[in-house]
């Protein structure tokens, strides 16, 4: 007996209905929109006030456990207001979807329009946040919206208790980043750029280190507010080649400082 195409495909679509809602059983899928439903690209999200994770140019974040009816997102994108309420899952797609409101503000739509070709987009600073997040290797990524929520005078200040940096004081006024152990000077990148001329050289040049007098410290190499983002690698194991091309010879971490506007 056979059937018509379309009464079979209609009854393949009512068999897989419900596998896409159970494929999402398992993890978290939640979409950020703005008020017109299309996707904010970026923006940083977290459940509960948990750990965050960055959204992707389609403004989809995955995190990887078990879904439930409802849950608290907390999320921010500059040129929006912060989003934090409760969000029930859509019992059609297994999904959670938010919805940002624009910041009223003069001329605020051409500010956030065409984010991947700002700065920090071209800097390729969004693709690797996502290859993190996918664990490709391992880093820790400062966001601008990260930025932007502690606000810190010094630079130091926002690395202070950073897990993969060690924010070490030299003298009253003055700090380096060395390596966890403390022992290894990181090296800094500024917009792509190897840094000469800070304290971190004295350690990785022990044996002959440069006159105390010339150096500087990254605190004065670049004011906080004017930093967009930042990258941690801890080793150079971890460094992702375009980031190492520009790096050169890495005896510990790398720190890559973004400048410019954090919209």
């Amino acid at each position: 007996m056979r059937f018509p195409l379309r009464t079979a495909l209609s009854a393949l679509a009512v068999l897989l209905a419900p596998v896409t809602v159970m494929a999402q059983q398992d993890r978290i899928v939640l979409r950020v929109l703005d008020p017109e439903t299309k996707p904010i690209p970026y923006a940083l999200v977290s459940l509960r006030d948990g750990v965050s994770r960055v959204a992707d140019d389609s403004g989809m974040v995955v995190f990887n456990e078990p879904a439930k009816d409802s849950i608290r997102i907390v999320a921010r994108r500059i040129g929006y207001t912060p989003f934090a309420d409760w969000v029930k899952r859509s019992e059609i797609t297994g999904e959670y979807a938010i919805a940002m409101r624009v910041v009223p503000r003069s001329l605020a739509t051409v500010q956030i329009t065409d984010r991947a070709n700002t700065p920090l987009g071209r800097s390729g600073f969004y693709d690797r946040v996502q290859r993190v997040q996918r664990g490709a290797y391992s880093a820790r990524m400062i966001t601008p919206e990260e930025l932007d929520l502690r606000n810190p005078i010094k630079l130091t200040q926002m690395l202070q208790g950073e897990n993969l940096v060690r924010v070490q004081r030299y003298d009253m006024s003055r700090s380096m980043l060395t390596g966890r152990g403390g022992t290894c000077g990181m090296t800094i990148l500024l917009d792509g750029m190897r840094v000469g001329g800070t304290l971190e050289e004295l350690l990785e040049n022990r044996t002959n280190p440069p006159p105390v007098s010339t150096l500087i410290s990254v605190d004065d190499l670049v004011q906080a507010p004017s930093v967009a983002a930042i990258e941690i690698y801890a080793s150079v194991a971890s460094i992702p080649s375009e980031l190492q091309r520009s790096a050169g010879n890495v005896q510990c971490g790398l720190v890559a400082i973004w400048t410019g506007s954090r919209r």
